[in-house]
């Protein structure tokens, strides 16, 4: 099965044995801290005071470091431009905060940082892939440096924290026909299944990305997502409609500690 969007969102998802997943037994603390400096005033003298301007420093490039913008309160739908201070774009449908599935609108950010007036991000629509700039003001930054590595050739999944390997496992993978698209997406909300759709296992990670091979999925958009499954047999195996389904305690972890706005590159 798998997640879909509609005025509401939904899912789009279902080879030998499984390999047993590997998580590891202590959990690595996911970074979402940011840090920017402001410079002082400066010194008054007697007869006037002059103000330094308010200056961010330029933060270290870390690459394992991806920036996530989380929209405040003030934002009710996303809205995004052609460029900083540029023309406001029309997107294709609504994209609500907050987000459909629950959370928070988040954005993983491709360009910018802490400070800066505007952000480039990816944004969650169709055709996948597409960038546009928000106004920095609306949002909280923030930054991890958890990922995720799906290659689709090995049905495997590897999350990272930095250099470390946190967890991997094999999956089940689309089809010939409902392929699991290809490219880097990020974690767009968590939703916790309900009893009735077990079959989705106990949590979904929503990904920013569409298939590619279906215009709709039950009524909806299809939404691709990383979720469990009542099927562990079929792990290994490619028979999704484009989701991603991993082992239950796999999928627990990931809920747990992979954060909103996390890069997850796919490749075959």
């Amino acid at each position: 099965m798998c997640l879909l969007l509609v005025a509401v969102l939904a899912t789009a998802c279902s080879a030998t044995s499984a390999a047993p997943a590997t998580i590891p037994e202590s959990l690595p603390l996911v970074d979402d801290t940011t840090s920017t400096t402001v410079a002082p005033a400066a010194t008054s003298t007697s007869t006037s005071t002059t103000v330094a301007p308010t200056t961010t420093e330029t933060i270290a490039p870390d690459p394992y470091r991806t920036w996530i913008a989380t929209a405040t309160d003030e934002v009710t739908f996303l809205r995004v431009y052609d460029g900083p201070d540029g023309q406001a774009i029309a997107l294709p449908f609504g994209v609500p905060n907050p987000h459909q599935f629950g959370g928070p609108l988040t954005l993983m950010v491709t360009e910018g940082q802490p400070g800066d007036a505007w952000l480039k991000v990816q944004l969650p629509i169709r055709p996948n892939g597409q960038e546009a700039w928000i106004d920095a003001s609306l949002y909280d930054v923030s930054s991890t440096r958890v990922r995720a590595e799906v290659t689709l050739g090995e049905t495997h999944v590897a999350v990272y924290d930095g250099e470390d390997l946190i967890a991997e496992t094999q999956a089940v993978i689309g089809t010939e026909s409902t392929p699991t698209p290809l490219g880097t997406f990020y974690v767009a909300a968590k939703r916790e299944n309900p009893p009735e759709e077990s079959y989705l296992g106990p949590w979904a990670l929503v990904l920013s990305g569409f298939s590619e091979a279906l215009e709709t999925f039950s009524g909806g958009l299809p939404v691709i997502a990383i979720h469990g499954t009542s099927r562990p047999d079929q792990v290994g195996q490619a028979r999704s409609n484009g989701c991603l389904r991993v082992p239950n305690d796999v999928i627990e972890f990931l809920a747990e500690n992979v954060p909103l706005g996390a890069p997850i590159h796919v490749s075959a």
